[in-house]
């Protein structure tokens, strides 16, 4: 008899798809094609040519999302240089107690970061409500693909997905101080005030964030205003 497809398994489905297909870009951004060496007829072996895709003229994650033309989803994290850096502040958070608290998933690519530097013990909890992405995915594919991306993570239990509008999961937090707050969702001024004093409110013990940059001008206000980054890579801050 055949089975009718209910619409979450169609989005399951979709976001696997798209997962595998994300994955590939993201995994080899270097690929080796070999072909036959343009040479002389008696010329024998292969040539082996390494390219890697066109440098796309966009900044990283603008605020013009679905319009970047070229967009490539290792421009869902953080710039390249700044990884280390993350991975280096998530290291200084092992000497704390209490989870890593992640503001804005998207993807996952900077949650997967982290988990690589963390404690074994150390949990990170990753807040998203998925309204937005430079796909036009749906809502609901969208968190289904970062589950997706997530998924040993949040099955071995070194990642708690939530899916919430930030403002709320603050309101209804009950905690304990978080070691490391990272701060990577809505990059305006009121609300990334909101955020860094929320983290402060809750006594985490490291706040950082994302896009202290001349493309995000109120969130080096804010920042500036909370006494300015004591770190910086890239756009990558730490107060």
């Amino acid at each position: 008899m055949a089975m009718t497809a209910t619409p979450e398994s169609k989005s399951t489905n979709m976001a696997s798809r798209a997962a595998r297909k994300l994955w590939r870009e993201v995994s080899r951004p270097i690929r080796r094609m070999s072909r036959p060496a343009q040479v002389t007829p008696a010329a024998a072996g292969h040539e082996t040519i390494e390219f890697a895709p066109p440098a796309s003229s966009q900044p990283f994650l603008t605020g013009s999302g679905a319009q970047i033309s070229g967009f490539h989803p290792q421009q869902a994290t953080v710039e390249p240089e700044a990884i280390a850096f993350i991975q280096k502040i998530v290291r200084e958070s092992r000497r704390h107690a209490g989870p890593i608290i992640e503001v804005g998933t998207l993807l996952g690519i900077t949650t997967t970061n982290m988990a690589l530097a963390k404690t074994p013990e150390q949990k990170i909890i990753t807040v998203d409500n998925y309204c937005w992405n430079p796909w036009a995915l749906t809502p609901d594919v969208h968190a289904s693909l970062t589950a997706t991306v997530l998924h040993y993570l949040i099955k071995s239990g070194q990642v708690e997905q939530v899916r919430m509008d930030k403002n709320e999961f603050f309101r209804t937090y009950r905690g304990p101080a978080p070691a490391m707050v990272f701060l990577d969702a809505v990059h305006d001024y009121p609300e990334t005030k909101k955020d860094i004093e929320w983290a402060q409110k809750v006594g985490a013990r490291i706040i950082a964030g994302h896009d202290y940059c001349e493309e995000f001008k109120g969130v080096m206000q804010v920042v500036d205003e909370f006494g300015g980054p004591r770190e910086q890579c890239a756009s990558v801050w730490v107060l």
